[in-house]
This record gives structure tokens, C-alpha cells and sequence, in this order.
């Protein structure tokens, strides 16, 4: 009889620790449940974002079209020489967005994807921070980029409605970049998740066949259209870039042609002439497993209507 009564306090510990135990348990996974269904109403509403701007647009046509339709200047016999006719100069600084479609088309037979944007709703019924769309077609983005205005990271762990968590924004920081995408470089950040397809998909630019295939990314703004050539994906440090970086006429030039000789097995690039007014933008992803460095793809900022 002794020895039941001194056992008596001792399960009466192990009874409440394991009480204790299932508690933490059953926190835990409600909470994992909770960021699981989180992510789950994120990519949702992602989505039908993404059908809401493409609602009624015609997505059959190819981005880019047989070269034999644009329209070439050719040269002209002048005095027994031939000499090259001149286009007539044309004020580009106020060229409307059907005007800069059409210089695209004209200049390097790119046919620039409708979208049915509405920045003021979208500011409005989305998120105040929404400023651009990307989008880059044979991928899964398609998409806002937000810019907070003054935290950096404020979008690595935020999704659009404001709510704490993953799969986050599609984003810039407001430390390093302006909205106008007329810095030097510009450096978008998203998340690469398995069950969040956007920026993970950029990881298909490892594979030759589809980097040769996807060649632009398309940036509309609400009074401009930017198309970039993308230029390189490869595997890069996880180091700033704009942080980490200054760069003058010469370095800068340096660095572009440096970024096009990247020989790796899962690195692909292009050739390009650069100057020291190329602009580029760099899309940055994580790579699973390997936190030491970043999936970087970059693309320089063709001739547009300015």
C-alpha cells in the first residue's frame, strides 16, 4: 500500500506532461494547418487575379512573328549609289501605348500580349503597393509586382492582402530601386515554391530547349510597356546585387558581358552588344537546398518609345 501512494504523485506529473505534450502537439499542427490553408487562399487568389487580366484577351497569338512582316527600310539608288533611306524622326516621349506596341512590332517583330489592366482598381480592390505586371509567356508568371514603401523585406513574407506568410509578393525594394524601371538594374524578388508555380518556374530556363524558346519578359505599367531580352539564367551568389555593386560606364559594361559568358551545366545565355546605356533586369529565386545562392535571370531593356 506504501509503495501505490508514493507512486501517486509521480503519475500525476507524467499524466500532466503528457497532457502538456498533446497540447503543444495539437498547436503545432493547427498552426501548420493554418499556413498550409494560408498558402492555399494565397495562390487562389493569385490565380484569379491572373484570370481577371486576362479575361477576354486572346493568348493564341505568338510573341514573336515571322520577320518577313515587318516592315523594312531598304536602301535606294541616289546618283548611280545606292544609299540608305532614313526614317523620318519621330518625338517618342509621348507615343501612346498603342504607338510603343507598334514600335515593337515594327522594330523587332515582337507582338506585345494583351492584358486587361486597370491600375487604379487593382490599387484599389488588391493593394495600393501593386505598380507593374510581369509577365514572361511559356512560364507561370503573370503577375503584380509590389513595391512597399519603406520596407525592403516587407513583401518576402506578405502576401497581396497583407496577410503574414508564404508565398509572398512578387517584388522590388524601395531602398534600391524606383518604380519607373529606369535604374541601371532592376532586381525583382520572388519566392520559388513548390506549390507556388510563379518565380519557381524560372528554375525551366535551366533546360536549353526551353531557354531558347522563352526569350522576352513583357512589363506593363500603367503608361508604358517595357519588353526586356532575356540574356541569362544561371546559378548566382546570394550576395546583393545592387547592395553589393557599384558600377560606373566601364564596369558596368563589364559586368553585362560578364553575366553572357556564364559556362555552366544549367547555365544558359545569349549574346548581346551592351553599352553603357543598357538597362537590365534581373528576376532572383531561390534554389532548393542550396541557400548559399540565388537563380538569376536577367534581360536587357530593348529600344522603346521614351
Amino acid at each position: 500500500m506504501e509503495k501505490g501512494k508514493n507512486d501517486k504523485p509521480k503519475n500525476t506529473i507524467w499524466l500532466g506532461f503528457s497532457v502538456f505534450l498533446i497540447i503543444i502537439a495539437i498547436i503545432s499542427a493547427s498552426f501548420v494547418v493554418l499556413r498550409y490553408i494560408s498558402r492555399v487562399s494565397a495562390n487562389k487568389r493569385n490565380q484569379d487575379l491572373r484570370d481577371q487580366v486576362n479575361d477576354g484577351v486572346d493568348t493564341s497569338n505568338p510573341v514573336i512573328i515571322d520577320t518577313s512582316q515587318i516592315s523594312v527600310i531598304t536602301p535606294k539608288e541616289k546618283d548611280g549609289e545606292e544609299t540608305e533611306e532614313v526614317e523620318p524622326v519621330k518625338d517618342w516621349s509621348e507615343c501612346t501605348m498603342e504607338e510603343k506596341k507598334e514600335r515593337y512590332l515594327q522594330t523587332y517583330g515582337i507582338i506585345v500580349p494583351d492584358k486587361t489592366l486597370d491600375f487604379d482598381d487593382l490599387k484599389a480592390t488588391v493593394n495600393k503597393d501593386i505598380y507593374a505586371w510581369i509577365y514572361i509567356p511559356n512560364l507561370d508568371v503573370d503577375d503584380p509586382i509590389v513595391q512597399h514603401p519603406d520596407d525592403d523585406a516587407y513583401y518576402l513574407n506578405h502576401n497581396l492582402d497583407g496577410t503574414a506568410g508564404y508565398p509572398g509578393g512578387i517584388y522590388t525594394e524601395p531602398t534600391y530601386n524606383s518604380t519607373d524601371f529606369m535604374d541601371r538594374m532592376t532586381v525583382v524578388y520572388g519566392h520559388n515554391m513548390r506549390d507556388d508555380k510563379r518565380f519557381s518556374s524560372l528554375h525551366r530556363l535551366e533546360d536549353k530547349a526551353v531557354f531558347d524558346e522563352v526569350q522576352y519578359v513583357f512589363i506593363y505599367m500603367p503608361d508604358d510597356i517595357l519588353v526586356y531580352k532575356i540574356v541569362a539564367a544561371y546559378e548566382g551568389s546570394n550576395l546583393h546585387i545592387l547592395a553589393t555593386h557599384i558600377w560606373d560606364d566601364e564596369t558596368w559594361v563589364e559586368y553585362l558581358y560578364g553575366v553572357t559568358s556564364f559556362d555552366g551545366p544549367r547555365d544558359n545565355t545569349r549574346e548581346y552588344e551592351f553599352t553603357p546605356e543598357t538597362k537590365m533586369l534581373t528576376l532572383s529565386t531561390c534554389i532548393k537546398n542550396v541557400p548559399s545562392n540565388r537563380y538569376l535571370v536577367q534581360g536587357v531593356l530593348l529600344d522603346e518609345c521614351r
